[in-house]
């Protein structure tokens, strides 16, 4: 990799970029490209959001109220008649 990478690498890099295993030339010409292109610093944020992201999205349902259930469960028995 040259020193200034194009886009499509620093996208490719980027995981590797932020936990810090890139050697010190690539993580050089990465803050390069980064400090000149909004387009990947967009990239690399939304990179980093993700895993809040996915926390949020995977968080368990709240369980429903013991009333709700006992609701359910009598409707569930009136259409099994």
């Amino acid at each position: 990799m040259k020193l200034m990478p194009t886009c499509r690498e620093v996208q490719t890099l980027a995981t590797e970029y932020r936990e810090g295993s890139l050697p010190f030339t690539q993580r050089l010409g990465i803050a390069v490209h980064l400090a000149l292109c909004w387009a990947c610093r967009a990239f690399l944020r939304g990179l980093e959001a993700l895993p809040g992201i996915a926390r949020k999205a995977l968080k368990p349902e709240p369980d429903a109220p013991p009333e709700a259930l006992d609701a359910l469960a009598g409707a569930l028995k009136e259409i099994r008649r």
